[in-house]
């Protein structure tokens, strides 16, 4: 027994709180302690056994039975009521092998690297640093949680696993999906694993905390059901999508359409299918995609590559049956990827006045959508569609530069190009601020001063090797006449690989050529972009301040004529949630309505969306002192596609904190220190390992 690991084990997981711990051999005891050094020194007569305890806050109550502060034979033992608090999300990861038996190093090897998965993904979504440690036969990974002990918690708890079970689980090692009641107990770190004979092969091994980080924070509960919103769920059974009477047939459609399925196994909730490549990019090798079929009928899909992060089991479905879900709604849009468009025949433009039956209907299912990854816009509006004009307007440091360079980050993600004039920054400083949003809180560092924050070079250089190819930056040394940058702009255009255009903002451009009044130049210039957007097929998004306004701000309140706004297919109004918004926006959508804004820190308002008539739409940011991104929601983490680079760069410290929100305090962990081998990593780049 390692006394330092048991100690630390209480200080940690339990806080020197009350603890049951139990010894199980051929009769079971238990006890229950307050002071530690008792603790140790009545374990010490059954060093040889298998000595576990309950991680979660125990109700004082419980230390007044018989067996406190000594252990006893007893029926009394912690039960699901008994606990107060859930603290931990216990992660339990074992490798397969006969029971009854302890792991061989080559079988706990499979554990560790389903457990630096698991890791890597908990990490990428934002949760906190996990308390981490060897099990002796397996990992560990406990997330600090603080719920209260529920039937709804409980159930959340165990969705996530099964969540996690169905994602990373092999045939080698699997995620115990059996440890989300409240009263569970695990392996005392610091005493022996003791299974089957203690061989060379299958040696009785210590348990261990391997890592705890330097602060330990809860994580907020949105971040669990986001990960237990994960699981499939069955698809309604209709005649549209071939769920008739009979289970739609997982097998047949598989073979039918040459799904080459490199892995099957099974695991506690359903069946996995580990795929020979991702079905939506091919360079995703590996095990990096699956399809898991579900006890209850549902069937899944996912690929670990951010790219492809989004895609689910519909996607796959109308990949290979278009018409699978032809009557559900919005059916033929497709995001994130460009589909293949036939080209027009030459012809003539027929007639000048049109009967109904000549008039062609538009598949929309051709038409691309960008979309923003602003969660509640996307919904509301689909996407940026190619070949329209979109206007951000908003006051002094509402955000508009923000969210575009948010926008054009995405837009990379999602497999488009974006080309991008920014007339109030030097190239440098767009680039430092693009490096910050495409790094996200987990690759960023504190400066000495208050929320300034830098990526380091190591991650900035992965970071443009990610973005090379696919974003260009006008070189402000070429001037900001306006003519000369179309002529610039629409020189570029020609190459036919670009999708995106952000001028940033044209109230920096000089407009002189277009005439002697400003309504006019503004007119002209806006009326060009319109043209130019429609000419190359691509969507272009145009900054233009507003004139001051004493109330909440309004289109009409764009600087020049109201020809600007009736030739814009979209006009966006970014808003800072400050005493003046609150107020203003009261007074004009109402208080009920504008109050559920007001918790924010940014506002998207959709004030016009001529596609879809939306209008007066406001959807809700917080942002990240950090990273200088919105975020959907307290703890979103986006994963941008340059954490998935194949590089020579050696990644060597990344701190890894709570997301800096600007009513938050912010508290700098310190840094931690990565293992220079991770050869078996599916994964580039891991912020530290946990065991």
């Amino acid at each position: 027994m390692d006394e330092t690991q048991v100690r630390m084990a209480i200080d940690v997981i339990k806080n020197n709180g009350l603890v049951e711990v139990r010894i199980i051999g051929d009769k079971v005891y238990s006890g229950y302690f307050k002071n530690v050094d008792k603790l140790i020194d009545a374990l010490k007569p059954y060093n040889r056994e298998n000595i576990y305890f309950v991680f979660n806050d125990i109700a004082d109550g419980c230390y007044d039975r018989n067996q406190q502060e000594c252990f006893q034979l007893s029926k009394n033992t912690t039960s699901d009521a008994d606990i107060t608090t859930r603290k931990w999300l216990l992660i339990d990861i074992d490798p397969t092998r006969p029971t009854g038996v302890g792991a061989t190093d080559a079988e706990k090897k499979e554990a560790r690297t389903v457990g630096l998965n698991v890791f890597k993904f908990m990490r990428d979504i934002g949760f906190s640093s996990p308390v981490s440690a060897d099990s002796g036969n397996g990992f560990h990974l406990l997330y600090p949680i603080f719920l209260k002990n529920n039937d709804e918690n409980t159930r959340l708890i165990r969705d996530v696993l099964q969540v996690l079970d169905m994602f990373f689980s092999t045939s080698k090692a699997k995620i115990d999906t059996s440890v989300f009641n409240a009263s569970r107990i695990t392996k005392l770190y610091g005493t022996f694993a003791r299974k089957g004979k203690d061989s060379t092969d299958r040696p009785h091994r210590e348990s261990r905390i391997t890592k705890v980080p330097a602060e330990i924070k809860p994580t907020d509960i949105s971040l669990l059901k986001k990960v237990s919103s994960m699981m499939p769920i069955p698809d309604e059974k209709s005649r549209w999508n071939s769920y008739g009477a009979d289970q739609f047939d997982l097998d047949d459609f598989i073979s039918k359409h040459g799904i080459q399925v490199k892995e099957r196994s099974k695991y506690a909730g359903g069946e996995k299918y580990v795929l020979d490549h991702c079905l939506f990019d091919s360079t995703h090798t590996g095990k990096d995609a699956a399809i898991f079929r579900l006890d209850n009928g549902a069937i899944g899909y996912k690929c670990f590559h951010n790219s492809c992060s989004q895609r689910r089991w519909q996607d796959v479905r109308r990949m290979f049956e278009p018409r699978a879900y032809e009557y559900s709604a919005r059916s033929g849009h497709q995001y994130g990827t460009k589909p293949e468009i036939k080209k027009a025949q030459a012809e003539t433009k027929g007639e000048k006045f049109l009967e109904m039956s000549e008039i062609q209907d538009i598949d929309r299912s051709n038409l691309v959508y960008i979309r923003s990854h602003f969660e509640e816009l996307d919904k509301k509006i689909i996407g940026f569609m190619k070949g329209e004009l979109s206007i951000w307007t908003g006051n002094s440091s509402s955000g508009k530069s923000t969210v575009l360079g948010q926008v054009g980050l995405s837009s990379v993600n999602d497999g488009f190009n974006v080309l991008m004039y920014s007339g109030e920054l030097r190239p440098n400083r767009v680039k430092k601020w693009l490096h910050l949003q495409a790094a996200g809180r987990q690759f960023t560092q504190p400066t000495e001063y208050e929320n300034l924050f830098y990526v380091p070079n190591k991650y900035g250089a992965l970071i443009d090797k990610w973005m090379d190819g696919h974003f260009f930056l006008y070189n402000n040394d070429y001037g900001s006449e306006y003519t000369q940058l179309l002529a610039d702009v629409k020189e570029r255009l020609r190459k036919g690989d670009i999708d995106v255009v952000i001028l940033d903002n044209i109230m920096t451009l000089d407009l002189d050529e277009l005439g002697t009044d400003m309504n006019v130049q503004q007119t002209s210039a806006v009326k060009s972009l319109s043209s130019l957007a429609k000419e190359f097929d691509v969507h272009i998004h145009v900054v233009a301040h507003p004139k001051k306004a004493k109330t909440l701000l309004r289109p009409d309140d764009i600087s020049g004529s109201g020809n600007i706004r009736n030739l814009a297919d979209n006009i966006f109004i970014v808003h800072r949630v400050n005493n003046d918004f609150i107020r203003q926006s009261n007074e004009y959508f109402g208080e009920a309505v504008a109050s559920h804004y007001h918790d924010f820190n940014n506002v998207i308002e959709v004030a016009k969306n001529r596609d879809l008539g939306v209008q007066d739409y406001m959807t809700g940011l917080y942002f990240e002192i950090e990273s200088k991104r919105m975020l959907n929601d307290k703890y979103e983490n986006f994963v941008y596609g340059w954490q998935e680079l194949d590089s020579s760069i050696t990644v060597t410290t990344v701190t890894n904190r709570e997301p800096v929100l600007p009513t938050i305090e912010f508290k700098a962990n310190e840094k931690d220190f990565m293992k220079e081998n991770v050869a078996e990593l599916p994964f580039n780049i891991v912020d530290k390992l946990p065991f």
